[in-house]
């Protein structure tokens, strides 16, 4: 019982937000792939997947990186940094998160258990990217991409053209936001000597954020032109737009408080293009 709180933490179920940036993509992979009609049961076992993976990702990037965030302010207080928990006791819930999530995915067809390897694979790279990389984000958003890539594999069994639009749109959109995190972390970053996009473009990172959401919005309007959607669709996705550039021009001045409140703010940013796609059932 006295364990139960560093264990949260470490699975970060304290702070959602990463729960929910993976979760949007994949129910608007779910109503895309479906033409807005999911299957109940699929749908079930790809929200609770996401949980499961999500948790399992912060474990594994815990276990990773705990001698470098025992030396960041920020992370310093981490329940692996702090010894709150031991590598046994992590290395045994990375077993446990790894086994459900399994077995949740043995109950979708071949195809999608195919890719889920490839995904715990990438889940399990991830976290070494930041050592050798000049962009992990760009990495990181693969990763995140592959709930897409199984959703497709699941509903049609096969990976279809408006699959990898979303895929791609979802990969800008990771990089974009994952891009204002890293401005939070980047002095951290420079004084540990891990890699990330603004440690890499510098003051130029504003205008690759900007690219890679103009990027993921010409995405969408594409899908939702292919697909027919109606006007609410656009509505929606613009609305999305609008957000995430208000709160990128409150960055322009690359204050790590601003970009903080920025990542948090593409949770809604989310929720908006899921609208969009739901809107079209």
């Amino acid at each position: 019982m006295i364990k139960i709180l560093p264990f949260i933490n470490l699975l970060r179920l304290n702070r959602p937000i990463g729960i929910f940036l993976l979760l949007w993509p994949t129910l608007w992979a779910l109503w895309l792939s479906s033409n807005g009609m999911p299957d109940m049961r699929i749908l079930g076992i790809f929200v609770i997947g996401v949980i499961l993976t999500r948790s399992l990702g912060c474990a594994v990037n815990d276990l990773v990186d705990r001698n470098i965030d025992s030396k960041v302010f920020r992370t310093k207080s981490r329940p692996l940094a702090s010894e709150q928990i031991s590598i046994i006791e992590v290395l045994c819930l990375i077993i446990v998160l790894a086994t459900l999530s399994l077995f949740l995915v043995f109950q979708l067809n071949t195809y999608a258990i195919k890719i889920s390897w490839i995904a715990l694979l990438f889940i399990c790279l991830y976290p070494f990217t930041k050592r050798f990389l000049p962009i992990p984000q760009a990495f990181l958003g693969v990763t995140f991409g592959m709930s897409i890539l199984m959703v497709f594999a699941s509903v049609q069994s096969q990976i279809t053209f408006d699959a990898w639009l979303l895929f791609a749109a979802n990969a800008f959109w990771v990089l974009a936001y994952d891009s204002h995190y890293g401005v939070v972390d980047s002095i951290d970053d420079k004084k540990i000597k891990v890699m990330s996009a603004p440690l890499t473009f510098g003051r130029s990172i504003m205008k690759i954020i900007a690219s890679c959401y103009l990027a993921t919005f010409i995405l969408l309007l594409t899908i939702g032109i292919l697909s027919n959607y109606s006007f609410l669709y656009f509505v929606a996705v613009t609305i999305a737009f609008i957000l995430a550039f208000i709160n990128w021009q409150r960055c322009l001045s690359l204050d790590p408080k601003a970009n903080f409140k920025a990542f948090i703010s593409n949770n809604y940013v989310g929720f908006f293009i899921f609208v969009g796609f739901l809107s079209q059932s």
